[in-house]
């Protein structure tokens, strides 16, 4: 069970592990590049990220021995950490308590005299070594960054890995726990994303109101912030490590009592039907059109990908002033905001907000994917094939609906930035705002149509293979010319070919790379669909 339970998550630890060890040893490389080697240099570059970093408290926890590589790394990059796990706990737990519930797995298990408390106890342990081999690429990471620059102690190392392995292992326990209230995995998503975003979003709350910081003892990331062991002069979190351990061995026990109540497939608790009368409903002929058929069933997606946006985008504009007057107080980054004569809060707009709206469409292209190699191994694809259908028609309608949804995200985005602009009293350029929001669109359908190739050909692996590429491409843009990496090698990252249409105009070759990456990708695609056996 434990071989199986390991096999499972075999594309989640590459994956996630593979995330974590770039995303350290690439911080660790750049910090001689970013705080320079001088002591001035140094305290220039600490008061800098000192006072931006209040600005970024909602992605980054607080910063603390910015004057190290060790103290750089443990905010820059085992900072992000937790919001990685987030998503890998949700799909785990999810996928442990009622993946294999209606894969008809869990079934087969229990008839051969496996018992329900075994089963809990195998999965939370391949879980665990699934989550300490992230952990600990995640520290091999920090000791490549480093090689050669500064010696960080394996003693302190491995309190951090530790600390990043109870993280991960807390929030799949939580959400392996309220999975077994609802009746279905997709209802356990939901829950699971609701529990630990709220989690996480309290403790960015208490970050910087102090009123918040005892409540915010409940939350397992307050945990992992409070902990700072891998800098030099930092402490190991034993009461974070304790509550962590707790919170697993509490979680697992719950989960194991919740799992003996219950039936398969089936709820926790069930509510009382009420006797009804049935109706003739009407049915709308929107639903005979493909394309509105296909919009229809990712209707839930489309909304909640859309309250985020929305709400990201009158934060971040909302926050303009206070995040501007920081940067320009420091003649250091004030070329971040632009060329010189550019208006600060337009270039802010443009570096930052754009710049997350490109992130949270790739996350959107990601999510769509999900969905499209959810329906080969569900059995949705093989029933609509039957009815019949061309597989090209499925990939075309695929295709479609993508733009269509991604359009509307787009333009929700840059209304509510336009609003949220003027609000604060900053005159945008409504043709630079079209200009950005047009780019957003083949921007995220490339995303899109590398994950269409991915699930026809391989849909398992679709995901992982798809988020790899989102967060190498970011890196690539965000590392590498601080790196000097070369120019053939930057200018792969879809990041970059968006360019900056609010500041700079279209960039025209990066448009036609985009747009070629889409029309090959949906076209292999429908080839590959076209020779793959079903459910492969």
């Amino acid at each position: 069970m434990l071989r199986y339970g390991l096999r499972l998550h075999r594309w989640g630890t590459l994956g996630f592990g593979l995330v974590a060890f770039l995303s350290t040893t690439a911080q660790g490389a750049a910090y001689l590049k970013l705080a320079g080697s001088t002591p001035a240099e140094r305290a220039l570059f600490v008061k800098t990220m000192t006072a931006l970093a209040l600005q970024l408290s909602y992605f980054l926890p607080l910063p603390r021995h910015l004057d190290s590589l060790a103290g750089y790394v443990l905010w820059r990059a085992w900072g992000t950490l937790p919001l990685v796990i987030v998503f890998w706990a949700i799909a785990a737990g999810s996928g442990a308590a009622r993946g294999d519930e209606e894969k008809l797995l869990v079934e087969s298990w229990l008839a051969s005299r496996l018992s329900r408390a075994r089963l809990v106890a195998w999965r939370f342990a391949a879980f665990g070594a699934a989550a300490l081999v992230m952990a600990a690429l995640a520290g091999g990471g920090t000791l490549v960054g480093a090689a050669g620059v500064e010696t960080i102690p394996i003693e302190r190392l491995a309190g951090q890995v530790l600390t990043l392995w109870l993280l991960t292992l807390a929030c799949f326990g939580l959400v392996y726990l309220v999975s077994q209230f609802p009746g279905s995995k997709r209802g356990a998503q939901v829950l699971g994303t609701v529990l630990l975003l709220g989690l996480y979003l309290f403790q960015v709350a208490a970050r910087t109101q102090p009123s918040l910081e005892d409540p915010a003892w409940i939350s397992p990331f307050h945990w992992y912030d409070a902990g700072d062991v891998l800098a030099p002069g930092g402490t190991l979190n034993l009461t974070g490590i304790a509550l962590g351990a707790v919170t697993l061995v509490a979680s697992a026990v719950l989960a194991w009592l919740a799992f003996e109540r219950r039936d398969l497939r089936g709820p926790l608790f069930r509510l009382r039907a009420r006797a009804s009368r049935a109706r003739q409903g009407g049915t709308s002929p929107l639903l005979g059109w493909p394309v509105a058929r296909e919009l229809y069933r990712q209707r839930w997606i489309v909304l909640a990908w859309a309250a985020g946006i929305a709400g990201m985008a009158f934060l971040m504009v909302g926050i303009a002033h206070g995040t501007v007057n920081a940067l320009l107080a420091l003649p250091g980054l004030r070329g971040f905001l632009g060329p010189t004569g550019t208006d600060p809060y337009r270039g802010y707009i443009a570096l930052i907000w754009f710049g997350i709206a490109q992130a949270l469409l790739a996350g959107f292209a990601v999510h769509v994917v999900a969905g499209w190699a959810g329906d080969d191994s569900q059995g949705v694809l093989s029933a609509e094939l039957s009815r019949p259908r061309r597989r090209w028609a499925i990939v075309a309608e695929r295709a479609i609906s993508a733009v269509v949804a991604i359009v509307l995200l787009a333009i929700l985005g840059s209304i509510c930035t336009l609003i949220a602009a003027q609000q604060i009293g900053v005159t945008l350029d409504s043709a630079g705002v079209f200009r950005a929001t047009a780019m957003l669109v083949p921007f995220a359908l490339t995303f899109a149509a590398a994950g269409a190739m991915a699930s026809s050909w391989w849909p398992r692996a679709a995901i992982g293979v798809l988020g790899l590429l989102v967060f190498a491409s970011y890196m690539d843009s965000a590392l590498g010319p601080v790196l000097g990496w070369p120019a053939w090698l930057v200018n792969l990252s879809v990041f970059l070919l968006y360019g900056s249409p609010l500041l700079t105009g279209i960039y025209w070759n990066g448009l036609w790379a985009m747009l070629a990456v889409v029309v090959v990708g949906f076209g292999a695609a429908t080839l590959l669909m076209e020779r793959r056996e079903l459910s492969r």
